[in-house]
């Protein structure tokens, strides 16, 4: 077990554990049941640390480029980041936000 935690987060194995649905549900209602705000993780097949720290880079020049932009123009800009991969925890979390969304229009429209 040791060495498995010790693996690159880009491994076959750790993708494999971080893309998996029903994990990723069993540790989501666990964080939900416990108040924890569950910890955002990304990975991919092409994922890797690399990556990660240049789309960082690019989230931070593209700050500095809307702040300087603001700067200049006198309105500032919201900054989009860049895209990052989506796991089965952000599959499961939109999924919960969508039946939340259809619980209060349905508790809104009297039909619940």
């Amino acid at each position: 077990m040791r060495l498995l935690e010790r693996l690159p987060d880009h491994s076959h194995y750790k993708v494999a554990i971080h893309d998996d649905d029903e994990l990723a549900r069993r540790h989501h209602d666990a964080d939900h049941h416990a108040g924890n705000r569950p910890r955002r993780t990304v990975d991919a097949h092409t994922w890797t640390p690399e990556r990660a720290a240049l789309t960082d880079v690019a989230d931070i020049l593209l700050t500095i480029r809307a702040t300087l932009d603001a700067q200049h123009s006198g309105q500032s800009q919201k900054v989009t980041p860049m895209p990052r991969p989506r796991l089965a925890r952000d599959r499961i979390e939109a999924a919960d936000a969508i039946q939340r969304h259809r619980d209060r229009v349905r508790l809104m429209l009297g039909r619940g």
